[in-house]
């Protein structure tokens, strides 16, 4: 059982040293979805004719849940944050975004996100100042992750 820990963690290791030695930090994203959201990489592509920004987490700590379908609080944040900014400061057309966790001596998958913009803008969420960001995530998110198409990984095991 050791060994799968220290393998998993030279896996985790690996992985997100892999990420940041090929990732090329746009200067369009601010340093804050690195820095604070576990970000390590976004890709911009166009998918069926679609400008799509897809943004990697991987997390290592996921706070309580709800339920096996639900999401921890710090997770929504991410999710409005990340939508936010980068939908403020790109003209893409969709966002998705996929998170990992790392824990437990390997890599799971924990949620995918897709939104519009058109649905992003609906949800209030485009229409508030960067000061405003902090509480307008209480107020938006419920209607941001309505109108997006969520996936939890309802298996995922967290210790």
């Amino acid at each position: 059982m050791h060994k799968f820990k220290i393998i998993g963690g030279v896996v985790v290791l690996a992985v997100v040293i892999l990420c940041g030695c090929v990732v090329i930090f746009p200067k369009k994203y601010p340093d804050v979805l690195y820095k604070e959201h576990d970000v390590i990489k976004i890709e911009n592509r166009t998918i069926n004719g679609v400008k799509t920004a897809i943004v990697y987490q991987v997390k290592t700590k996921i706070g309580d849940r709800t339920s096996p379908y639900g999401l921890d609080a710090q997770s929504r944040k991410d999710i409005a944050i990340i939508t936010y900014y980068v939908f403020k400061n790109t003209d893409v057309d969709e966002v998705q975004i996929i998170c990992y966790y790392a824990g437990n001596g390997g890599i799971q998958p924990y949620y995918k996100f897709k939104i519009d913009r058109r649905d992003a803008e609906l949800s209030g969420l485009l229409n508030v100042s960067e000061n405003e960001l902090p509480s307008a995530t209480l107020y938006c998110m419920d209607k941001l992750l309505s109108l997006g198409d969520l996936w939890v990984n309802k298996h995922l095991t967290v210790k």
